[in-house]
């Protein structure tokens, strides 16, 4: 390893409570963290609701969570969770998000060296601030503060120190999916099928991923269905309009769960959402579907055996980072025109390596 720290901090808070794909593209910064300081405590901050996807990972001693839609909302919610944070004595805090309230809450914790996007709301108060380099995704961002703590820089070998994304699986959960999958669906891959996204421009028509899947199942594939309760809409068409048996986890499985279900399957078709980035993170592929976003704004999945399905035709994409409820423009042709045929050929593409 060329990179060396240039101070030896003991005591380390990365500082994330934002969307859930947001917090599971952070991991491979933790991990490039636990790598240059093996012998530091290394905590991260997330919300209370993904707080499960990171408790027992190696990388992680502790994960912290900031309900500030609940118990620590408001100003005094604020400073009491600052006396928290305070209290841990860390000596250096990774601060990647980007609110008021954020940079607030890290500029009223002592003792703590902090640094921030050079973007963020109040980004003055950090001690040292870092560019957030639009031409690079998500992933390569984050991993830019190590250049603010290593002599002798390289984003190719914090990619590579970093590795992928990472999430924690439940083997018993994994173990158990993957026996039942085998002794039902014998010698059958098994597709899992994600149409819901808590942004509804997000969502590739339900009717369309019906094609898609009973096409699949025609073929000698399996399905499973995934979702919660922001995806009712989408998760209720294809219940009621499938005509096909499938393995149904739609409001049924946990986030602790959720890794390990996804890790037995052979592939997922999915929006632009936080599915598709834990979908990445136990090694499942995708073939995602970009409607409103785009693979340049830099949240595509961060693997080597993802596909993005998108329509590159329209000047209006992208018309917004997270997508929106309704289309500016009111046509939709950036999910509309995306016929079942090419989510099937890029789906084949990815299941036929094997």
């Amino acid at each position: 390893m060329s990179m060396k720290v240039k101070n030896n901090y003991k005591n380390i808070l990365v500082f994330n409570p934002a969307f859930l794909g947001d917090t599971v593209l952070t991991t491979p910064l933790i991990k490039a963290l636990r790598a240059l300081y093996p012998e530091a405590k290394i905590s991260f901050c997330v919300r209370p609701e993904h707080a499960l996807l990171f408790y027992n990972l190696s990388f992680i001693d502790n994960v912290i969570v900031f309900d500030k839609r609940n118990t620590q909302k408001g100003f005094a919610g604020l400073f009491k969770f600052a006396k928290e944070l305070t209290d841990y004595n860390f000596d250096l805090i990774i601060n990647l998000h980007l609110s008021l309230r954020s940079s607030t809450l890290i500029s009223m914790i002592k003792n703590a060296y902090s640094i921030g996007f050079s973007t963020a709301v109040l980004s003055y108060l950090f001690n040292e601030r870092i560019e957030k380099k639009q031409e690079l995704c998500e992933v390569e961002r984050n991993l830019m503060f190590l250049s603010a703590l290593c002599d002798d820089f390289s984003l190719d070998e914090a990619k590579s120190i970093g590795s992928s994304l990472e999430t924690y699986v439940n083997d018993v959960v994994y173990n158990n999916t993957s026996s039942y999958f085998a002794s039902t669906s014998p010698a059958k891959k098994v597709i899992g099928i994600a149409p819901g996204s808590v942004w509804p421009t997000k969502r590739y028509p339900a009717a369309s991923y019906i094609k898609v899947a009973e096409m699949l199942y025609e073929n000698g594939y399996a399905i499973a269905l995934f979702g919660g309760k922001d995806d009712k809409e989408s998760l209720d068409e294809f219940a009621s309009s499938f005509k096909y048996p499938y393995y149904d986890f739609a409001y049924k499985t946990s986030l602790s769960e959720l890794p390990a279900i996804l890790k037995a399957v052979d592939l997922l078709l999915v929006n632009d959402s936080g599915l598709m980035h834990i979908a990445c993170s136990v090694a499942t592929p995708c073939v995602a579907i970009f409607g409103p976003t785009t693979k340049q704004l830099g949240f595509f999945p961060y693997d080597n055996s993802s596909i993005v399905v998108e329509n590159n035709d329209l000047s209006c994409r992208p018309c917004g980072k997270h997508g929106g409820k309704k289309c500016p423009k009111k046509h939709f042709k950036c999910m509309m025109d995306i016929p079942p045929t090419e989510i099937i050929n890029a789906a084949l593409s990815i299941l036929e390596k094997d």
